[in-house]
């Protein structure tokens, strides 16, 4: 199957802000922009699959209504990632020690409080899991550009180790890395897509 991966139009807070999980709206004039460009290079009849956040799902009800699509699904694991505390705060205002003890222990640490590293790759996964379990032979999902990384990892681990595994502890922990060690760019209203196994359907 294909997943289409759309991030977000940019948001009202630049990066100067750590804004995660906080429901940020799309900047102004962005939102039509986006989906005029994306919805040119999406197929149509196929789902959609939001997280719940605005800056999400206001782009993927536009693009359900540009694709003629009855509606849209969505889903908090698709959801950027929990920072507690430091949500809404200038990254230049989080102290550096703060931010150190994250750097040590990436997969485990919950940065302000919010959620680890491996509590997203979880859920992100169970998202993906859902996905490539369903019927349909091609997907379009709308989310973060963490969640992209995180459904990046789950691809490529599961192109390597088979369409019947699923991760046991230690191969999630090597997913959240993964999409840790992710530095590529993903600009906003990028479309990604992915192209991934489905699992056989079952003869009965």
């Amino acid at each position: 199957m294909h997943l289409h991966l759309v991030r977000h139009p940019a948001p009202i807070l630049d990066k100067s802000y750590c804004y995660g999980s906080s429901d940020v709206a799309v900047a102004p004039g962005t939102l039509e922009l986006c989906c005029e460009r994306v919805s040119l290079l999406l197929p149509r009849g196929a789902p959609i699959i939001s997280s719940p956040l605005q800056r999400c799902a206001d782009l993927a009800l536009a693009l359900a209504q540009a694709l003629d699509i009855e509606s849209i699904a969505l889903d908090i694991g698709l959801q950027e990632m929990h920072f507690g505390s430091w949500e809404l705060r200038a990254w230049d205002d989080i102290a550096w020690a703060e931010v150190e003890a994250w750097n040590r222990d990436l997969l485990h640490h919950a940065p302000g409080g919010g959620e680890t590293l491996l509590e997203v790759a979880q859920r992100v996964w169970d998202v993906f899991d859902a996905l490539r379990r369903g019927d349909d032979a091609q997907a379009i999902v709308v989310c973060h550009g963490g969640s992209i990384r995180m459904l990046r990892a789950c691809a490529a681990w599961h192109a390597e180790h088979g369409a019947d595994t699923a991760p046991d502890s230690s191969a999630m922990e090597a997913i959240a890395l993964r999409a840790a060690a992710d530095k590529r760019d993903i600009g906003f209203g990028e479309l990604i897509t992915l192209e991934i196994d489905a699992l056989p359907l079952i003869q009965r």
